[in-house]
């Protein structure tokens, strides 16, 4: 058994088909990657084989480009059996894991705990401060395995699923409140509203810095052509007060135009002003029905944020699985 780190791109299509068989949850179907997630999954590998030429170039003039993909693999025989996938949240010292995962076959040797503390190590060598990374809630021994390497629970996401999408009736939008375009480049607007929002027992571990928020040029560039070249569209709306222009809310969608994939929206709104939630995901899923009809959509949603979770469930979205959030210094 060969513990090594991820090459790209030679990489991204047996990592792309271990990540399909790995995932599979036959006790806990919902859990599972979905046949439309696999298919999602098969065409964005696709699409960054073709792009690597020019992802390479922007990492040599863009030093954070080069940890988006970084990590490692175990094999055997040649074949990847095991993978921990982490990378850098913008240009912060915070790291993400993305995937800890290995084939069943292979399980119970410890290869899970190898790839992680080796990632671990990785990540401090390229000057990170803080990890953190999600686990299913009920996913016992994935989560005894990150507290004994020392990470703890400090949140939770909802993963919501409406399987057959309509039109909504939506809400009108109270005269208090205006939305208008969010343009990519304003990070600002996003940095702002999450700091104002973000709970304070969640901040250790996701500080909200302008870092997370502020892209290099490089990834300003590269984001719309990776659209492009997915079929996908995206927009993002703010959601403020028409007398004083506070910013309480930011929503948006991203919307495959192929026919085939996952769709998905996203609202964030203070907890203090939850009157407007109900408008919000009506209005995404309504942009996004227009545009891709008959996908499924998914929609994230942290705890602390009720009212976009009751408006999301009246639309007839379901919960699929709790991501527990867990983090630890480094």
């Amino acid at each position: 058994m060969e513990l090594r780190e991820i090459r790209l791109p030679q990489d991204f299509a047996p990592i792309g088909d271990m990540i399909v068989d790995t995932f599979q949850y036959p006790e806990n179907p919902e859990w599972s990657v979905q046949t439309d997630e696999q298919e999602h999954i098969a065409h964005a590998i696709k699409s960054f084989r073709k792009l690597w030429p020019l992802v390479r170039v922007m990492q040599l003039i863009s030093p954070p480009l080069r940890d988006i993909f970084r990590g490692y693999v175990a094999t055997e025989g040649g074949k990847i059996v095991g993978l921990t996938m982490v990378q850098r949240r913008g240009t912060t010292s915070t790291w993400i894991v993305g995937t800890v995962g290995v084939l069943p076959d292979y399980r119970r040797r410890g290869l899970a705990r190898k790839g992680l503390e080796k990632s671990l190590e990785l990540m401090k060598d390229h000057g990170a401060t803080k990890t953190g990374l999600g686990v299913i809630n009920g996913n016992t021994p994935a989560r005894s395995l990150y507290e004994s390497l020392d990470f703890e629970v400090f949140d939770s996401t909802f993963d919501c699923t409406l399987k057959k999408p309509t039109a909504p009736s939506i809400p009108p939008l109270h005269a208090d409140y205006e939305i208008v375009k969010l343009k990519r480049s304003d990070w600002q607007t996003r940095f702002n509203l999450e700091a104002r929002i973000t709970p304070a027992e969640v901040r250790h571990h996701e500080p909200v810095e302008k870092g997370r928020f502020k892209q290099p040029l490089a990834m300003r560039l590269l984001v719309p052509i990776i659209n492009l070249v997915q079929r996908e569209k995206e927009e993002d709306f703010i959601v403020r007060e028409s007398a004083t222009g506070r910013v309480i809310g930011r929503c948006g969608y991203s919307a495959s135009l192929r026919g085939k994939g996952v769709n998905g929206i996203r609202v964030r709104l203070d907890p203090a002003v939850p009157e407007p939630a109900e408008h919000l995901v009506g209005l995404m899923l309504q942009k996004v029905v227009s545009l891709s009809p008959n996908l499924r959509i998914e929609i994230g949603i942290p705890r602390w944020m009720p009212a976009i979770l009751d408006a999301a469930v009246s639309y007839g979205f379901e919960k699929r699985v709790e991501y527990m959030k867990m983090g630890r210094d480094l």
